[in-house]
């Protein structure tokens, strides 16, 4: 397993990197490979370790710790902070190539309180020291060094930037693992509340959550709109009692409302069209309830980045008239009319919306009526023609016609 941690990343360069690292916190630090054998150290074992070595705990014993450690840090994509069994604290970042744990880089012991007799005493009482090792113990206590735990933070963020560039090619990989436990806590902390409070059937909350989370994608707040769409998925999942269909068909809904937030707040057109349709796509496909939420993570961070605010003194106008696009799409839209709206000439409407989205107006608007009509299309059992009538179109040969040409296949056939 050496060979295999040194063939991706050369020895010297992590001698160097933790060498460093060592030399600048002055807390020992080991590489060890996913088995536990000891492969790099820099720095010296304290003399309180070394005392519990000799008498109370085995080398072999504190390597399967560290193991397990990688391996928890490997789960949750991130450096993990620990307690040995001498209740000193240690940070473990995980070394991974193609997702498999090939090793891990263990820094510690350090304390992160001033210690006193208790640290000792907890340990006499739990394994049955001796007196004289005891008081040893209690002189090698000044040993051990004291962070802070805002320090140990920063100092775990560091570990895990310094390691992660060392296999770039791992670090997407880690930050969707660790993206997908902090939701499952999310969700899974929502659902907890709202069984607590007995409100998941109160379907205006609902309504309200989704209002507001889709006000934050506007105004392009990214914690508060992911966590918002946490809690909304946590409900809509205890609402549903966990089926996945249901969960699916709001993910869906949720997702269409995005890609229209998304270009009210002033994404191009025809990036929002080809995200929207990759997303309803694989929510379609989706079996599993836990990618399926990441799926819906993922469109949210999509649409945000695909977002622009520019300065330009005709996107106000725009967005307006966007916004209210997506809020009357399947009502009889004419260009005057939302002109009107924006407070703009139509002449000049006409100009500025072209410029500015890419598309005419009339495009436009058949866009967002044949974008909503794909979600009903995969997730409903409506006919045609009243798909057509509701999304806004005339009769349904007029909407199968604008669904090809912007599609490229009959609505029949999307469906199918």
């Amino acid at each position: 397993m050496a060979q295999s941690i040194f063939s991706l990343v050369p020895k010297e360069r992590l001698q160097e990197i933790l060498g460093s690292l060592q030399e600048f916190t002055g807390i020992s630090i080991q590489l060890i490979d996913r088995r536990g054998s000891l492969l790099l150290s820099f720095g010296k074992t304290t003399g309180y370790c070394a005392r519990l070595k000799q008498q109370v705990f085995s080398a072999d014993e504190c390597l399967q710790l560290h193991v397990k450690a990688g391996e928890r840090a490997q789960a949750l994509g991130e450096a993990y902070i620990f307690s040995c069994h001498a209740n000193l604290n240690h940070i473990a970042c995980p070394l991974i190539s193609r997702g498999e744990l090939l090793g891990s880089v263990i820094l510690g012991p350090f304390l992160m309180d001033q210690p006193d007799s208790t640290l000792i005493s907890e340990l006499a009482d739990r394994y049955r020291l001796e007196p004289t090792l005891c008081l040893e113990l209690y002189d090698e206590l000044s040993s051990l060094q004291v962070l802070e735990p805002q320090k140990v933070n920063h100092l775990q963020r560091l570990l895990d930037q310094l390691l992660s560039s060392l296999l770039p090619g791992e670090r997407a990989l880690l930050l969707q693992t660790r993206q997908k436990v902090y939701q499952q806590s999310r969700i899974g902390e929502t659902i907890r509340i709202f069984k607590e409070q007995e409100s998941a059937a109160d379907l205006r909350f609902l309504y309200e959550k989704e209002k507001n989370l889709l006000t934050r994608l506007r105004s392009g707040s990214q914690q508060e709109s992911e966590a918002l769409l946490n809690e909304l998925i946590g409900q809509v999942i205890l609402c549903s009692g966990g089926k996945l269909d249901t969960v699916r068909t709001r993910a869906m809904e949720l997702t269409t409302q995005l890609s229209r937030a998304a270009m009210e707040g002033g994404a191009r057109t025809d990036s929002i069209y080809s995200l929207n349709e990759a997303f309803l796509r694989r929510l379609q496909a989706e079996q599993d309830l836990d990618e399926l939420c990441m799926t819906v993570q993922e469109a949210l961070e999509s649409y945000r980045s695909a977002m622009f605010f520019e300065t330009d003194k005709g996107n106000p106008y725009i967005r307006r008239a966007l916004r209210y696009m997506a809020d009357h799409y399947s009502r009889h839209l004419e260009l005057n009319q939302v002109a009107a709206v924006a407070g703009l000439s139509p002449s000049y409407f006409s100009t500025l919306f072209r410029e500015v989205v890419g598309v005419s107006f009339r495009e436009h608007l058949c866009r967002i009526r044949v974008e909503e009509s794909k979600r009903l299309l995969l997730s409903t059992d409506y006919s045609l023609a009243d798909i057509a009538v509701a999304m806004g179109f005339p009769d349904q040969s007029y909407y199968c016609k604008v669904f090809k040409k912007l599609v490229g296949l009959t609505p029949g056939k999307y469906r199918t």
